[in-house]
């Protein structure tokens, strides 16, 4: 593995990082000024004061090149030296630690003058900018490691979206409380649907429904509050704003044709919403419907709680006037799309056991089982459209082999939490493996090699992060994920849990 050498300004917390990792990766951990300490046996300051800033530094340089460590913490000025800079780039990994000049005076305060070049922070700001690989507050540092041991996955937000939904409409209250283990996604959509109840509960037709980044609390809710006759106020947050959506402002009862590549959320928005309207109604579509499996999940949900719904002529018909009356003992599954990447990282060598998995799950996402060994068996082209969501975890399986791989009917990618067709070209390109893409279709050229270290923009999209997370298993240094705090949106615990099940 590539050396990780930390650097940054005087106390910008590098040795901390240093042994937060070491701690995290079970690998050894070296402090620059320390081994300088024990090999002079006198502090840097009493170095200084004796023997002056030019000992110092030759002492510095050459013990930088005696640590083998494969974690590094540098002092704040190791680096000034071309020499020694040259060599941390040619035997390692250089990260530099952005922290903010105000904290760094803070924590150079406290110190109270044992950082005798704690005051040069304004001096070195282009030497330190020089340096194109940034730590930032919400990076993450990834090291390649196995991973083996149990883990249980979060339930399914696809899944507790649907029960969530359903239990309101079988009450028309809100009791939803909200769990330490929930992602924002379901957060979003417990928030959503007390504002309803509250509206339901005091006889008013406004209600304002922050949605966050969620785009299954906005289609799921949107035809729900125009059959509840609640006229909604919805804010959308991040590439929500701009992601497409169906004004169902005068929804009623009768025929709704949909585009069958249309996304399914919108068809489950529909599903239930039609049964509470007065009439009957049918739900066709004019081209074949993708992501059957989404729609497959809606239908499970609402007849376990009473809703009829006959599927004839590849349409589904619906009588008006139904009512949705709760089952005992409904429970959410475990979230196939987040075992995805875990099962990704067993085709990297890896061995981590699922232990809450349904085997008979009609989450589309459980395809994982049959496209990764595919893919790792070299098959050229694999049809997404079933199961998007799979794509950046399957890319990165596709950038590990050698050969071609060709994702098809990839178009719904492009207007996900972020265009993940780009994004993971982005990534993959990081990584050091080459790809091309049309508005449908991505193709991953793997080289069968490890990947580049490299730093990574998450952009903001929970799965491109993971994702990245699990390619970095694979990389021949170290890996910085930027932006990693967005795995909440769908798996909040991710990085707790990858640091569980490092060996």
């Amino acid at each position: 593995m590539n050396r990780l050498y930390l650097y940054g300004p005087p106390a910008s917390g590098k040795t901390t990082l240093a042994k937060r990792l070491a701690r995290e990766f079970h690998l050894e951990a070296a402090d620059l000024d320390e081994k300088i300490v024990s090999s002079q046996g006198m502090a840097i300051s009493e170095i200084f004061a004796n023997f002056g800033e030019e000992k110092f530094r030759e002492i510095e340089s050459r013990l930088l090149k005696e640590t083998s460590s494969p974690i590094v913490s540098l002092g704040g000025g190791t680096l000034l030296k071309e020499e020694n800079r040259q060599f941390a780039e040619d035997n390692g990994f250089i990260a530099l630690l952005d922290t903010d000049e105000e904290t760094i005076i803070e924590r150079i305060v406290k110190a109270k003058g044992i950082r005798p070049l704690g005051n040069k922070f304004k001096a070195r700001q282009a030497h330190y900018a020089s340096f194109p690989h940034h730590i930032k507050e919400d990076t993450r540092v990834l090291l390649p490691v196995k991973l083996a041991g149990k883990l249980t996955v979060p339930v399914s937000k696809s899944s507790d979206h649907r029960i969530l939904i359903a239990k309101f409409l079988s009450s028309r209250r809100a009791l939803f409380t909200e769990n330490k283990s929930d992602c924002a996604d379901i957060i979003a959509t417990k928030r959503c649907l007390s504002s309803m109840g509250k509206a339901l509960q005091e006889a008013s037709s406004f209600a304002r429904l922050d949605c966050g980044e969620s785009g299954s609390t906005l289609r799921f809710l949107a035809p729900v509050c125009a059959a509840l006759g609640i006229k909604p106020d919805f804010i959308r947050r991040g590439r929500l704003s701009s992601r497409p959506m169906i004004d169902y402002s005068n929804l009623e009862s009768g025929e709704h044709i949909l585009p069958g590549n249309v996304s399914s959320q919108f068809v489950t928005g529909l599903l239930f919403a039609l049964p509470i309207l007065k009439g009957d109604s049918r739900i066709s579509f004019s081209t074949p419907l993708e992501s059957r499996g989404y729609v497959d999940m809606t239908l499970d949900v609402i007849r376990a709680f009473g809703i009829e719904v006959e599927e004839k002529d590849g349409a589904f018909h619906i009588k008006g006037s139904q009512r949705y009356v709760e089952p005992e003992n409904i429970q959410p599954e475990a979230d196939w799309s987040s075992a995805a990447f875990w099962i990704v990282a067993n085709f990297l060598g890896s061995n981590i056991e699922i232990n809450n998995l349904s085997s008979n799950s009609s989450q589309p996402d459980r395809a994982i089982l049959e496209l990764a060994p595919k893919i790792a068996s070299c098959s050229s082209e694999i049809d997404i459209s079933p199961c998007p969501d799979l794509y950046p975890a399957l890319a990165i399986l596709a950038a590990s082999r050698k050969g071609a791989t060709k994702f098809v009917n990839a178009a719904r990618l492009r207007i996900k939490e972020s265009d993940r067709i780009e994004a993971m070209e982005k990534v993959l390109d990081a990584f050091g493996v080459k790809t091309s893409s049309t508005c449908d279709s991505a193709t991953i050229f793997g080289t069968g090699e490890k990947f580049s270290p490299c730093e990574i923009d998450s952009q903001n999209d929970h799965r491109i992060a993971m994702a990245s997370a699990i390619g970095a298993l694979n990389a021949s240094g170290p890996v910085l994920v930027h932006g990693a705090g967005c795995v909440a949106k769908s798996y909040p615990d991710f990085f707790e849990s990858f640091a569980s099940l490092v060996v």
